[in-house]
């Protein structure tokens, strides 16, 4: 398993063939392609996931089958995300019992889809400050009953504590890793965050030695936030940590799906302002979590790896200073 040092870090370069090139080791029934990236401990994940954010029990068993129904194969999810799709605390009731309903009934093997899940970070949605190690694994533990796996293919933790990653926050965010880690190879296949910022991995990777690295950091970004908002991506880069975007179009905007200056583009490639901006992402080596409940709405969210943003479209997105986004909501650096 990828430990903190690290004697051959994946290059940018190799990074983009995977995106790009990467055989579809997990696709379902349509003929869209989804490419794979290969993880730091060798974990093969598909680069394009469907989100459960903000679903109902029922909603979230229907995003499901139709994500499958596009030709999806990774599903992602979360315990703070609540089976009546609005409250935060989700009282051990969350869209993962429909999403595991629709795994059922799928007939698929366990190997032909991967599932992302989370738990929450120390002092958030049931995870006490003074005892985060040991309510995080029961957490872990309550995902796969609720979604009826023995194990999930990656398992993140949400967010950092309230406050981020200062010296304060330092020892709960590394007993919580150390708690999880023994999870890999059992419970889950790979290890990763969310929401974190530089100085989370600073304070999780400052310690023992053999801290495992984490796979994926799953942070919002889309164009407006800039190539490499905060550093974050050429660090992750550098530890070899996967970035994975979720909010890929913005929060409370619909500029990048039908502004001038995405459809102004798609319309060079016969493209629409979703896909530039999901390929814009692509280009710039992140995965992407997407959300619809509409299979035709997700396979065109697929249609990203037969065809190229030029560098002059890539620098007028990258110039772009909307909608604005920070990669984490708990920190910033």
């Amino acid at each position: 398993y990828q430990r903190r040092v690290r004697d051959d870090p994946p290059t940018r370069m190799a990074r983009l063939l995977f995106y790009t090139l990467a055989v579809l080791a997990l696709g379902m029934a349509a003929n869209v392609p989804n490419p794979s990236v290969r993880l730091n401990n060798g974990v093969i994940m598909p680069v394009m996931a469907a989100g459960t954010w903000q679903y109902n029990t029922s909603a979230a068993e229907a995003a499901t089958t139709a994500a499958f129904a596009a030709g999806f194969s990774h599903i992602d999810t979360a315990y703070g995300y609540c089976a009546d799709g609005v409250s935060h605390e989700c009282h051990n009731h969350s869209v993962q019992t429909g999403i595991g309903a629709a795994l059922a009934a799928s007939k698929l093997n366990r190997s032909e889809y991967f599932i992302t899940t989370k738990v929450p970070g120390c002092g958030q949605n049931g995870v006490s400050l003074d005892n985060c190690g040991p309510d995080s694994l029961w957490h872990a533990q309550n995902n796969l009953n609720e979604l009826k796996l023995e194990y999930v293919d990656l398992l993140l933790v949400h967010y950092p504590p309230a406050g981020g990653c200062g010296p304060d926050n330092c020892p709960m965010i590394r007993e919580q890793w150390a708690s999880l880690s023994s999870l890999v190879g059992t419970k889950t296949r790979a290890l990763g965050v969310s929401n974190f910022c530089i100085s989370c991995f600073e304070c999780l990777l400052s310690g023992d030695e053999d801290t495992i690295v984490p796979a994926v950091n799953q942070v919002q970004y889309h164009v407006g936030m800039g190539a490499d908002p905060e550093g974050l991506l050429s660090s992750c880069a550098a530890n070899g940590v996967v970035v994975q975007a979720y909010s890929p179009l913005g929060t409370g905007s619909s500029e990048l799906i039908s502004g001038p200056l995405t459809t102004g583009i798609g319309a060079l490639h016969n493209k629409s302002g979703v896909q530039v901006s999901l390929r814009w992402i692509a280009q710039h080596e992140a995965a992407v979590v997407v959300k619809s409940g509409s299979a035709a709405h997700l396979e065109a969210d697929l249609d990203l790896f037969d065809w190229s943003l030029t560098a002059e479209d890539m620098v007028r997105l990258d110039n772009s200073t909307t909608p604005k986004g920070t990669p984490s909501f708990m920190c910033t650096f």
